[in-house]
C-alpha cells in the first residue's frame, strides 16, 4: 500500500470513528442513563485491552475483535443491558482506534522528546 492510499485510509478511518462518537454515544446515553453509559464504555475499552493482552501473535485481529465482542456481550447480559451487536462492534472499532491513535502519540511525542538538543530544552 502506498502512502497516498495509507493516508486516504486513515482519513476515512478517523472520520467514520468520529461520526461513531459523535451519533452512537449521545444515542446510548438517550437509551440508557449517563452511569450506565460511561460503565459501557469502560466494560468495552477494558474488554479491548485485556484481549491485546491474552490474545497473542500477529494477524490476530478478528481473534481479539471475538474475544472482546464475547466479554462486552456477556458483561451486558450480566446486567440486562440490552444493545445491539452492530453498535457493540462499532463501539469496540472505535476503541481499538482510540487505543492505538493514544499509543501512536505517546511513541511520536517520545521520540520528538528524544530528539530534542540541549539548547532545545533551555
Amino acid at each position: 500500500m502506498n502512502d497516498l492510499s495509507f493516508m486516504i485510509l486513515k482519513v476515512i478511518i478517523s472520520m467514520a470513528t468520529a461520526l461513531i462518537t459523535f451519533y452512537l454515544v449521545p444515542y446510548l446515553k438517550s437509551q440508557t442513563g449517563n452511569k450506565e453509559t460511561e460503565e459501557i464504555m469502560r466494560a468495552i475499552e477494558l474488554a479491548v485491552k485485556a484481549a491485546e493482552q491474552t490474545v497473542k501473535g500477529e494477524k490476530q485481529g478478528k481473534y481479539k475483535k471475538a474475544e472482546a465482542i464475547q466479554f462486552v456481550s456477556s458483561w451486558l447480559k450480566d446486567r440486562g443491558i440490552s444493545i445491539t451487536d452492530d453498535q457493540i462492534d462499532k463501539l469496540i472499532e472505535a476503541a481499538v482506534y482510540s487505543m492505538k491513535n493514544a499509543t501512536a502519540e505517546v511513541v511520536v511525542n517520545a521520540r520528538t522528546d528524544s530528539t530534542n538538543t540541549e539548547d532545545d530544552l533551555k
